[in-house]
């Protein structure tokens, strides 16, 4: 019987809790964040936001804007930019972040992780490094899109796929922190302003940038440490990711060979020897053949089955790349392809989890075909 009172006591106090205790906000006293940046500045840190302002119901529209404050801490500045948008930050719909160069020199696991935990952002949210702050990027006006905030989202979530974009969400980012490597990469977005007119009629008012994302910041233990360029981007999207749609130039027999990906993903095995056996497996499209003489040949003309040896140069540049990514990072101390979780798995307790690293022994295997 007590426990039937229980249960009834239960229910009431769940149905006063509904009632009473779940206090929402308008829509029209919230400022719909659709992306955040967060630099780290001399007295603090900088949150820029990249805000929907809701209108009136008659208008049937609502505009954005761009909105910064500064605070002694992410917290702070937080507050700083809701006093300035008049309205409560509601983070529902913030599928954008984006890190300044300065903050993820030390302070990029900690700002997200209290991104996360405090302000209610989705750890599904894509993550994104600065080349210089946060805040240009989320202020600047994409050649080919409206918000840059959306237009990352678009070129790196629906688009990730590509060879050298390295998408990553927030998720992803701090699981990989807290292995026992710790080593990380996030996408280095640089913006340049347009010189003329590419993604529409240009004003002097608003400028319109160009986004680049061929660059890969590197970590080790929530620290950047390096910069790989578009080969080394490439290197670890052939390895970490299922790449289908790129391109890669080879050369044989004085030829370049040019050709679009179709398929690329990579399987990993590991042994108690501490060695690392990468299988890549390439399905790729010929585009073109340029021969010595600046002759170019199409797909339709020229098969390129009918040379032995082109299979093997193609497959040297994807090996070479995967194996420059790994070896860049390395020099900084990085595992950026986690093999230390892999040589634990074959190994169990007898890990060596300090000098695993210099005994690591690295086989790339790449099979190629052509369709």
């Amino acid at each position: 019987m007590r426990r039937i009172y229980k249960w009834i006591a239960f229910a009431l106090a769940f149905l006063l809790f509904l009632i009473l205790g779940s206090e929402t906000v308008p829509l029209a006293d919230r400022a719909v964040v659709m992306g955040i940046g967060i630099d780290k500045i001399e007295n603090g840190y900088k949150v820029t936001a990249q805000i929907i302002m809701p209108t009136d119901s008659e208008s049937k529209s609502a505009g954005y804007i761009v909105l910064s404050g500064d605070g002694e801490s992410v917290s702070e500045a937080l507050m700083s930019v809701s006093i300035e948008a008049g309205r409560q930050l509601s983070m529902s719909h913030c599928n954008a972040v984006v890190l300044g160069f300065e903050l993820i020199q030390h302070d990029a696991v900690n700002a997200l992780d209290y991104m996360v935990r405090n302000a209610y952002l989705s750890e599904n949210a894509l993550i994104v490094a600065a080349a210089n702050t946060a805040e240009e990027v989320l202020n600047a006006k994409p050649a080919f899109a409206e918000m840059s905030s959306l237009y990352l989202q678009t070129m790196l979530t629906k688009y990730g796929y590509y060879s050298i974009r390295s998408g990553r969400n927030i998720k992803d980012f701090l699981v990989s922190h807290n292995t026992r490597s710790q080593g990380n990469w996030l996408s280095l977005t640089t913006v340049t302003e347009t010189a003329g007119e590419v993604g529409g009629e240009q004003s002097a008012e608003e400028p319109e940038f160009i986004f680049s994302f061929d660059d890969t910041a590197v970590f080790k233990g929530g620290d950047y440490v390096t910069k790989l360029d578009e080969r080394g981007t490439r290197g670890i999207n052939y390895v970490e990711k299922h790449i289908k749609e790129g391109s890669i130039v080879a050369v044989c027999d004085g030829k370049i060979y040019t050709y679009f990906i179709e398929n690329i993903k990579t399987q990993k095995k590991f042994s108690d020897d501490y060695s690392a056996a990468f299988s890549t497996r390439a399905t790729l499209i010929l585009k073109e053949i340029q021969s010595d003489d600046g002759t170019t040949s199409t797909a339709n003309s020229i098969d390129s089955e009918r040379n032995p040896g082109i299979k093997a140069a193609v497959a040297k540049v994807i090996a070479d790349d995967i194996r420059y990514a790994y070896e860049e990072s390395k020099k900084f101390g990085v595992d950026i392809f986690g093999l230390g979780e892999g040589f634990y798995g074959a190994t169990g307790k007898n890990f060596d989890p300090v000098g695993y690293f210099d005994r690591a022994v690295l086989e790339i295997e790449v099979k190629v075909d052509f369709v």
